[in-house]
């Protein structure tokens, strides 16, 4: 009666794993790109070396790694410039602390936008760090001739001199994925196309946050089989105990790897911020401090007891495992709740 009970835990928590996982895979794969006009080009934004209002010489390469999303304005303007600039600063507030997401403004006046100009206008607009404007103090450099060879928009001096009016050029916001390609733009003016714009720069910079998603269901699979490996050797079936446990200790060594590469690789040491506040702020922090000490005491208890129990060794293996198991089943558990609350509850971009 209790194999027959195993048998049958064994096969809905395998099920309801693999549920889990197709879910988490079909939310991605049915969650469709929103439309930009020439979505997914891939046309490489060609080189160029503008300065920043800071002073600071900013070239693509500056930019790799991030999803950023380009714009054309010039501080005299009295046209739709008013319009897009507000846009920029929606999304600046909207995007504000997410660290693979930048704004860029490129001058089409470079002459009167020096970068004293332009840190007054960034100031009036309130913007922070990730949101860079850029002009050239180069006379040789063509910033129209750059716009329309690097981004592909117009840019030039207007026929109609008029004050405010002195340069035509592109109201489109240009959306560039990390490799610096060019993923499509949105007129600039319409608030609608913007949402998409918005939409689609998330959905840019949630890619990176995959092996995040793989993590979870290796703690979760982690979780399954340490349940049912107790259930195993409740029953005496020690074959099935014997799988159960060491095939959570290789989930946990995969998860260890894939953690380590994502923060260290990916994200190149960088925290990821939790974005909640308040008592949630609190909670997080309570659920992550106990998850990652007791991790680190849980490793060599794991292997302590692995090696204890395949040399046949079941006093010291029984003793330790006593202990070991609760604070295993706790850590694989609350790396599901740390990546849940981190990258569902509070997305960090």
């Amino acid at each position: 009666m209790y194999t027959k009970f195993i048998n049958i835990v064994r096969n809905r928590l395998l099920s309801s794993c693999l549920v889990f996982f197709l879910a988490l895979n079909s939310v991605k794969a049915s969650d469709p790109p929103d439309t930009l006009y020439m979505d997914d080009w891939g046309k490489a934004v060609a080189p160029f070396a503008l300065v920043e209002r800071s002073g600071k010489t900013i070239t693509p390469d500056d930019l790799r790694g991030k999803v950023w999303v380009a714009h054309f304005f010039f501080t005299r303007c009295m046209g739709g410039c008013a319009v897009t600039t507000a846009h920029m600063s929606r999304l600046n507030g909207l995007f504000e602390g997410s660290p693979d997401i930048a704004l860029v403004s490129i001058t089409v006046d470079p002459e009167h936008d020096t970068p004293q100009v332009l840190k007054r206008h960034a100031d009036q607009h309130f913007a922070g760090a990730q949101w860079l404007f850029l002009t050239t103090k180069d006379r040789d450099q063509d910033i129209h001739d750059l716009v329309q060879k690097s981004f592909f928009q117009t840019a030039g001096p207007a026929k109609d001199k008029k004050a405010g009016f002195e340069f035509d050029h592109s109201f489109a916001l240009v959306v560039v994925d990390r490799e610096g390609k060019i993923r499509g733009y949105v007129d600039g003016r319409k608030l609608n196309e913007v949402d998409h714009l918005e939409r689609r720069v998330r959905q840019l910079a949630r890619g990176r946050y995959v092996l995040p998603s793989v993590n979870a269901t290796l703690n979760g699979l982690c979780f399954a089989l340490l349940v049912m490996g107790y259930l195993a050797i409740r029953a005496k079936q020690e074959s099935l105990h014997k799988f159960c446990m060491l095939a959570a200790l290789l989930v946990s060594i995969a998860f260890l790897v894939c953690y380590l590469y994502f923060h260290f690789v990916v994200l190149e040491g960088r925290p990821t911020r939790f974005r909640g506040e308040g008592l949630v702020r609190y909670v997080y922090f309570a659920i992550l401090i106990s998850h990652t000490a007791l991790a680190a005491i849980v490793a060599p208890l794991a292997l302590y007891v692995a090696y204890q129990g395949l040399r046949d060794h079941r006093p010291r293996h029984v003793k330790v495992a006593r202990w070991t198991l609760p604070i295993w089943l706790y850590v694989s558990l609350t790396g599901v709740v740390v990546y849940w609350m981190l990258y569902h509850l509070y997305p960090p971009v």
